[in-house]
């Protein structure tokens, strides 16, 4: 009994993982790609495929809402940027945490 709990909770992880980085690629696509490009592999932002991915969870949330790199610096500007607002500039409404994650859920998927 205790297996088929295990496998359950284990397959439910799996599944909101699988989720998360199909959100995550949606917004990343609508927000981040345009600086960072289609695939993560950099354009006029910096590449985050292999890289960001492997950021803790509160530092890679803390370099996209507040535009802090992992070692307290200030990212180049316009970071924060989400969509087509900067966040300093045109205040415009930042992610929320959730899908902060989703993206940081999603990079983890390219290499």
């Amino acid at each position: 009994m205790r297996f088929h709990v295990s496998m359950i909770l284990a397959c439910s992880c799996f599944y909101s993982l699988i989720a998360a980085a199909s959100d995550g690629k949606a917004l990343y696509q609508q927000n981040c790609a345009v600086c960072h490009g289609a695939h993560a592999q950099g354009k006029t932002g910096p590449r985050l495929a292999g890289d960001a991915s492997k950021w803790r969870k509160q530092l890679f949330e803390r370099a996209v809402l507040e535009g802090v790199d992992d070692e307290g610096k200030a990212l180049k500007a316009p970071m924060p940027h989400w969509g087509n607002s900067s966040l300093k500039e045109d205040h415009g409404k930042p992610p929320t945490k959730e899908e902060v994650d989703a993206i940081q859920a999603y990079l983890k998927t390219l290499h």
